[in-house]
Formats: C-alpha cells, structure tokens, sequence
C-alpha cells in the first residue's frame, strides 16, 4: 500500500513538473510572436529606424540627443548590413538613413503604409530605439560597458497585423559575471564591446529568431 502511494505521489509530480514546463515555454514563445505561416509575404520593406523619446523631445539632454542619434546611425547601418543579401527586402537609401525628419516620428500604421506603398511591398519591419550608451574605456578596461535596448515589429500590411517582434534591452556584462549571456548570443567574449558591437550582436541574435528575417 504504501509502495502504490509513492507511486501515485511520483506520477502526480511527474504531471506538475511536466505542466510547469510547458507554461514555460509557452510564455517564452508568447515574447517573440509570429503569424501562422499562411501568410505569403511578397516583400519586406525596412523603415528607418526611430527613437523613443525623439530626438526633438525636449526631455533629453545634450548627451542623451547625440548618443540616441549616433544610435540610429549605427542602427541603420547595421540594418542594410543584415539585409543586403536578401532580394526579398527593400532598403531606404542613404539619403533617408534616419537622420532626416523622419527620425522624429513615431512609429506608427500611417508611417509603415508609407514605406509599404514605396517599395509595393506587403510586410514592412519597424525598429525603435530606446538606449545607446557607448562603453566608457577600452576593450579590455572598460569602466562602464556599452548599454543598448531597442525593438522591433514586422507588420503585415495593409492592416498592421504583427508577424514577427522582440525587444533587446541589456548591458554588457563579462563571461565571468554572466555565463548565460553566451547561450543568449549577445555576450561571451573576454573584451568589452563598443555600442555598435553591442548592437550587432543584440539585433542580428533577434532578427534570426523570425522565419521572415532570419538569413
């Protein structure tokens, strides 16, 4: 009796565990979201990357407004560095690289149709920046490491239904003080990173983790 109680008791937390599991992973998938595959995108056209707040807000400092427009610039770059292979994805050029007074708009249906209609595409791909603090020191003695967040939305238009989106928001931390940050594709490196580096590494770990963007 006592025997078949152990095992009742073995079964039912085998269950739980099981069902925790599962909840898990569940909420993990939930942060990167992706339509059924259903929906046949023709092709992408990527916007120029925008800043919240924006680079007219008058809440930023002097500091603030130059690091979130060096941001972009890099952002930008770093986009048409992605994409430059795919003939599947429509870039902006040079002269629309986000430092015009699109920069300045939010993200929004109105602006991502604009881009859609421009390049007669069906799925357009926002980013938003929020934070681009470049390391303070040099690669091997950093005082203050480089600090990045940002996010992304691929939407189907014309209606914006979301296909694809994540968000990045870490500071560099050492191999030694964060061991998980290799599995995560933005760390595990002996040198300290400069914002750009930091940024390459955050945004190409989140665009491949969407069917429509991945390489």
């Amino acid at each position: 009796m006592v025997i078949k109680r152990c095992s009742i008791r073995i079964a039912l937390a085998g269950i739980l565990a099981v069902t925790i599991l599962s909840t898990g992973c569940s909420q993990k998938k939930e942060k990167n979201s992706e339509q059924p595959p259903d929906f046949a995108v023709s092709c992408v056209a990527v916007a120029p990357a925008v800043s919240v707040p924006s680079l007219d807000s008058e809440l930023l400092s002097q500091i603030e407004r130059k690091e979130l427009e060096d941001g972009l610039y890099s952002t930008n770059k770093l986009l048409k560095k992605h994409f430059l292979s795919r003939k599947d994805v429509r870039l902006f050029s040079d002269g629309n690289s986000g430092a015009d007074e699109d920069a300045s708009a939010a993200p929004s249906l109105q602006r991502a149709k604009k881009y859609a209609d421009k390049f007669s595409c069906n799925a357009v791909l926002e980013t938003t920046l929020h934070r681009y603090k470049e390391r303070v020191g040099g690669e091997m003695t950093a005082k203050e490491p480089a600090s990045v967040a940002f996010k992304y939305r691929l939407l189907a238009m014309p209606d914006g239904q979301v296909l694809c989106q994540d968000s990045f928001d870490a500071k560099q931390q050492s191999l030694l003080e964060n061991i998980l940050s290799f599995r995560d594709g933005t760390g595990g490196t002996l040198k300290w990173l400069t914002a750009k580096e930091f940024m390459a590494k955050g945004l190409r770990n989140r665009l491949e983790k969407c069917s429509y963007l991945a390489q």
